[in-house]
């Protein structure tokens, strides 16, 4: 019984000694003012982009308790998987100077949306893709809070200063209620990944009437119930005259259109939350 015991202790001291060597094998990526977090950061593969990646079959977890003082911080382009939330998140440069926008192909780099939130003096990271919506996916990428969940979308890590749920025309042909439970999921795993982060949400872009306004309309009312600051272009292509070449396609706005939007939209951005870091272009990372 004796021996039986020594050996499972020897078998424990020699565990305990592999896992030792397996933590001090990895450098601790946990911010020393946020021990709370729990990562481990992957380099980046060649080639690679902030798209859907699963976790590595290897990945090993750094415990709060490893953290040290003073820890550095990824590498920009670095994968960063958070235990606590199951998600895989991209390292981005100075996100906590950075707005966050999920969105549709309003929200590009070159739209009334992207340049807005740089006028407005912020740095951009925009998630979002043409055709998407809180409900509505283009077929390659799903609505909003899906395509976050299954990581189609990689969510930035760390805390943004800002994030801005930008979309909806895309929804139109859907019910309220469906509209309303997207938006409602996805303002949910956001905070659920970012607990203390601002977040604005912006209408349907439209000219007041219709089904693109009704929408508008359904994510002002959820906006309103979550405590969240809404921004409405609902009227705007008819307040700021952006019909005919402005307008050419009847739904999106031709490069000049988006400059005379992106300015409107700019000016109320930083109206609503001042910016507090200089200028700079926004960084848009295609799913």
């Amino acid at each position: 019984m004796r021996g039986r015991t020594g050996g499972t202790r020897a078998a424990r001291a020699l565990a305990w000694a592999a896992l030792a060597c397996l933590v001090l094998a990895v450098t601790p990526v946990v911010p020393a003012e946020a021990p709370e977090r729990v990562a481990v950061a992957v380099p980046p593969a060649a080639g690679a982009r902030a798209g859907a990646l699963p976790p590595p079959p290897a990945l090993r977890t750094v415990r709060p308790a490893d953290a040290v003082t003073g820890a550095l911080i990824p590498s920009a382009g670095s994968l960063v998987y958070m235990p606590q939330t199951g998600r895989m998140m991209s390292v981005v440069p100075d996100v906590e100077n950075s707005v966050l926008v999920i969105g549709d192909s309003q929200a590009g780099p070159q739209t009334w949306v992207g340049q807005g939130v740089e006028q407005a003096g912020y740095h951009a990271v925009i998630r979002g893709a043409g055709g998407t919506g809180y409900v509505r996916g283009n077929g390659a990428v799903s609505g909003y809070a899906r395509a976050l969940e299954s990581q189609q979308w990689l969510l930035p890590w760390g805390t943004p200063r800002l994030i801005l749920l930008q979309g909806g025309g895309n929804d139109t042909a859907y019910p309220a209620a469906e509209i309303r439970a997207g938006a409602l999921r996805l303002i949910g795993d956001l905070r659920q990944s970012y607990p203390s982060a601002r977040m604005v949400m912006v209408g349907v872009i439209g000219d007041g009437t219709g089904p693109r306004s009704d929408v508008d309309r359904v994510l002002a009312a959820v906006a309103r119930e979550q405590g969240i600051s809404f921004l409405t272009p609902g009227d705007w292509w008819a307040r700021y005259g952006l019909n005919g070449e402005l307008r050419p396609d009847g739904r999106h706005l031709s490069p000049e259109g988006h400059r005379v939007a992106a300015e409107v939209f700019g000016r109320e951005l930083a109206a609503l939350v001042p910016p507090a870091v200089p200028q700079m272009p926004p960084r848009h990372a295609e799913p």
